[in-house]
């Protein structure tokens, strides 16, 4: 495949209100994610970070702080922009300067525009093995103060390595085995099956049981446990501070961009914006473009593209993907499917077929390099399909399905790598994976059971149709394994 870079969109198209993306409209007044850490040194806020947002915090600060330069006002960002983190100095030494630093500075962000308020606060607490106090005085005089204020920002206490407890109590298990009379081998083994549930009943009474004490002033919204040995606990996290963000469409879009370990949530998201591009795209003949002509589903398509990518936030320095520099991978995976009536995709159409469609899909992203011949039939045949709504919800709903699930199989290809940058090579082994499993045959044979050649002049509902998008990609996703595996072969 080849997939040379494309010029963008004009400006003087993206610009119109008719045409403004879901991304963009959604987030034109908060375009990142920000939250406040909180936490002494060694508290895991660095791991945390790497497995919630897949990026190295300590490598992101523009300088190295030490403890007596550390600056909260810091905006620390990831490649990808969609997040801002700000870490504060622990409070361990109950310094009120310290305290006052924080405290002024939660309070000082209230006041600011929506995308510069604090939108989260993860109160990092590492959970005591030695039966040190989990909440020290300047803890407790923070989230005090944060109580007499009336912090309206979501406070999530979120208590680390629990898998340290869990080493600790397999350790103690096995000793109490092997007193009992049980062999050394029968001891261990007994002692790592019993370990987890006994580190969770000691966490439950060290720190739960204190954080929900008088001690503790209730300042906090939630509060979880985590291990980086432990994924499904990070996804816990992340649910948690969804949970938090139900009144803003705008935090719950730019978050499920900026978080990098919910894949579930990025697929869910990338429905909702093919959900709405996907209503305007039904509804495309009735647009108007500057009274040039209606807007054509090629443009739908195109910010049904550009808003995708952006929930999967995928490291892409090159804007390998969000110009749909993909000409070739467009026409085979979302074109010549479903325009032709094969199960498979195969091409059985002559060569005149092929060159509307090839200029179709490079016109997905860039309408203004079509080239003049072909231009003419292209809009006539996109325009003929508007018109069939079923038709035209056919095309959506492919694009919708393979491109999801196409950047799937491209994430599970980069997260495990220390370099996050893509790579042409990277999208193109990514999405020929895709283009040759089960799960894209399944795709395109499920849209067309639901919309088929003889029904595309039948009205049917626009809810129900994006609904069964849903349902084709819940039935059609990516095994992990499965991936690496063909990528070895």
């Amino acid at each position: 495949m080849d997939l040379s870079p494309s010029q963008p969109l004009p400006e003087s198209a993206s610009n119109d209100d008719e045409l403004r993306s879901y991304f963009d409209n959604i987030t034109k007044s908060c375009d990142v994610f920000r939250i406040l850490l909180v936490g002494k040194a060694g508290s895991g806020k660095s791991t945390l970070v790497s497995e919630v947002f897949d990026f190295d915090l300590d490598k992101a600060r523009v300088q190295d702080f030490s403890s007596a330069e550390h600056d909260i006002k810091e905006e620390i960002t990831p490649p990808t922009k969609s997040l801002c983190l700000h870490d504060s100095k622990g409070l361990e030494s109950g310094s009120p300067e310290n305290l006052n630093i924080i405290t002024d500075f939660i309070k000082d962000r209230e006041g600011r525009p929506f995308a510069e308020q604090l939108h989260a606060i993860w109160y990092c607490i590492e959970i005591p093995i030695a039966g040190q106090r989990p909440f020290e005085g300047g803890d407790i005089a923070l989230l005090d103060s944060l109580k007499r204020s009336g912090n309206k920002v979501p406070v999530i206490v979120v208590f680390t390595k629990i898998d340290r407890l869990e080493f600790r109590e397999q350790k103690r298990l096995k000793s109490e085995h092997i007193q009992s009379g049980m062999d050394k081998a029968s001891a261990t083994a007994k002692a790592k099956q019993d370990c987890i549930a006994a580190g969770v009943k000691e966490y439950e009474k060290s720190c739960v049981g204190v954080l929900k004490s008088d001690l503790v002033p209730n300042a906090w919204t939630h509060y979880c446990a985590v291990s980086y040995k432990h994924p499904e606990s990070i996804i816990s996290l992340i649910q948690l501070t969804t949970s938090t963000l139900s009144d803003s469409e705008a935090l719950n879009v730019m978050w499920a961009s900026a978080q990098m370990a919910d894949v579930n949530l990025k697929v869910e998201t990338s429905l909702l914006a093919g959900k709405n591009m996907y209503w305007q795209g039904l509804g495309a003949a009735l647009i108007p473009v500057r009274g040039i002509r209606r807007v054509t589903l090629l443009h739908i398509l195109g910010r049904i593209h550009r808003d995708i990518v952006r929930v999967w936030n995928i490291y892409d320095p090159d804007e390998i993907l969000v110009g749909a520099n993909m000409r070739a991978m467009l026409r085979k995976l979302f074109i010549e499917p479903i325009m032709v009536p094969t199960l498979e995709g195969d091409s059985h159409h002559d060569a005149e077929g092929s060159k509307i469609i090839e200029n179709l899909a490079s016109a997905v992203m860039n309408p203004a390099s079509m080239a003049v011949p072909a231009a003419t039939e292209a809009i006539k045949l996109l325009e003929s399909v508007a018109v069939g709504t079923p038709a035209t919800a056919r095309v959506l709903m492919a694009y919708v399905a393979d491109l999801t699930l196409g950047l799937e199989s491209l994430y599970w290809t980069v997260r495990p790598r220390v370099d996050k940058a893509i790579s042409r090579e990277d999208v193109t082994r990514a999405f020929t994976t895709y283009r040759a499993s089960s799960q894209r045959k399944q795709v395109h044979m499920l849209i067309r059971d639901y919309i088929g050649d003889e029904n595309v002049i039948r009205s049917f509902s626009r809810e129900k149709a994006m609904t069964r998008v849903s349902t084709i990609i819940a039935k059609s996703r990516f095994d992990p394994a499965t991936v690496f595996r063909s990528f070895s072969l």
